[in-house]
């Protein structure tokens, strides 16, 4: 069932209940209402007349001619004694018989149905001037009247309830045409996504806030991300299939000058050998870094634990110095500075900040390290070449290099910096990097100092 004809059934089903509890309700009340007025009015009349005519002329039939006329055509008097035993029984015309209706001793009243005529029977006691209950006087009444008023009232709602069924059928169907008109807009825009694999919007119309707007909008913001992450992806793919391609030219071309004149001349087979091995180890680490850049942007990565970046960053350095024979420096106004964090993320963070640093300058280097109350400031400066200003902004897509020529002098891969900002962001943290053109670059990394969510349970 379709979700339009779910909504104007329901709606329908639901204005029908709704409509037959009010004309139920409206029925009874008129019953009760009507049954009470009349009732009073009796009531009042004929203990005005007990009243004036007396217990003894009452008990004794002495009522006189002028009875009957105080009695009209559908009216039926009769009078008990003290032991319920019936004197006598007063009518002009009785057309319905009295043997189902039940006697009450004391002052009553009841609506009641016989041989299909409503009947209305009101119990007056008859006292003494002292007080005492002589007898009963039973007024019964055929009710004509209500009888009428209420074919006349069934009519009216029968005919009301039919007339605001039927426009509550047209209203729930231009109600559901107007909730689904957008979900209908949604769906075909997916269908139209689904045949074409083309990324598209749902228009929004006007400045409404309710749910389906916002679903609307929800929808258009969930597009634009896939089509960034699937422009991304494809990029990805196009960067990775370029880097691996070039690099198995460059290994496909020594392999056939090695095979051609390698077994000839010892000079092209060693340096067909060893631009090979450099290849082959410039793919290796190029995987890697890749299974690295993938590995960081999961979010169940592993818990952090409480790391002194201080001493961190002095156990970088000091692998680093031996090796590559340079001066860094770490610079700080504080003994120790303490962040959750995952301690190896943090040291392969701070190496590709150092390599990239001693790649692409001479001179020293400098870490500054300094913290307040919410976040850890690290810093690291270099005197080096520096960056473009037009190229600052893409630094940190993945194989983009701003030096496309000199990356095989280098070693880069274009997937150091990538790895720095998944590592910066899976800290709920921020990396970016300021730079002059020829004179030197600086990477500055803020952490939060509590991530307390993200710790082990102790």
């Amino acid at each position: 069932m379709k979700l339009r004809t779910k909504i104007t059934l329901l709606s329908s089903i639901l204005v029908m209940t709704i409509l037959l509890f009010v004309d139920v309700t409206v029925h009874l009340l008129f019953v009760k209402i009507a049954t009470r007025n009349e009732r009073e009015v009796l009531q009042t009349k004929w203990t005005e007349i007990i009243t004036e005519t007396g217990p003894t002329m009452i008990l004794k039939n002495a009522w006189g001619p002028q009875l009957k006329d105080e009695l009209s055509s559908d009216t039926i008097l009769r009078v008990f004694d003290k032991q319920s035993h019936l004197l006598y029984e007063v009518s002009r015309q009785s057309r319905f018989k009295l043997n189902d209706i039940r006697f009450n001793l004391s002052q009553s009243s009841q609506l009641t149905e016989v041989q299909n005529h409503k009947i209305l029977i009101i119990h007056l006691p008859v006292l003494s001037p002292e007080g005492n209950q002589k007898g009963t006087l039973e007024i019964v009444e055929k009710w004509d009247a209500l009888e009428t008023n209420l074919d006349i009232l069934n009519t009216i709602l029968i005919t009301s309830t039919v007339g605001a069924m039927l426009l509550s059928l047209v209203g729930s169907t231009i109600l559901a045409n107007a909730i689904l008109l957008p979900i209908s807009s949604s769906i075909q825009t997916m269908q139209e996504i689904e045949r074409s694999l083309k990324f598209k919007k749902i228009p929004v119309g006007g400045h409404n806030q309710d749910e389906l707007s916002q679903m609307t909008t929800t929808f258009n913001r969930m597009m634009e991300r896939l089509e960034e992450s699937f422009q991304s992806q494809q990029q990805f793919v196009s960067d990775a299939s370029h880097e691996l391609n070039t690099t198995l030219m460059i290994i496909e071309g020594y392999a056939n000058m090695l095979r051609r004149w390698g077994t000839h001349d010892e000079e092209i087979r060693k340096e067909s050998i060893e631009s090979i091995y450099e290849e082959t180890q410039r793919m290796r680490t190029m995987t890697q870094q890749l299974l690295t850049l993938a590995s960081s942007q999961h979010k169940d990565s592993e818990p952090y634990e409480r790391v002194e970046l201080i001493g961190c960053c002095q156990q970088v350095v000091a692998h680093l110095k031996p090796v590559h024979d340079r001066q860094i420096s770490i610079f700080t106004e504080e003994k120790e500075i303490w962040l959750d964090a995952n301690l190896a993320k943090m040291k392969q963070l701070l190496v590709i900040l150092l390599d990239n640093a001693l790649k692409y300058s001479s001179e020293k280097i400098e870490i500054w390290i300094s913290s307040n109350e919410k976040d850890v400031l690290l810093r690291v400066k270099d005197y080096g070449i520096g960056i473009p200003e037009g190229e600052i902004k893409r630094v940190f897509e993945r194989f983009y290099r701003v030096d496309s020529s000199r990356h095989r002098k280098t070693g880069g891969t274009g997937l150091g910096l990538p790895i720095a900002k998944a590592i910066t962001d899976a800290h709920q943290g921020t990396i970016r990097m300021e730079s002059v053109e020829g004179e030197g670059t600086e990477v500055i990394v803020t952490l939060p100092q509590k991530q307390q969510e993200r710790l082990p349970h102790q």
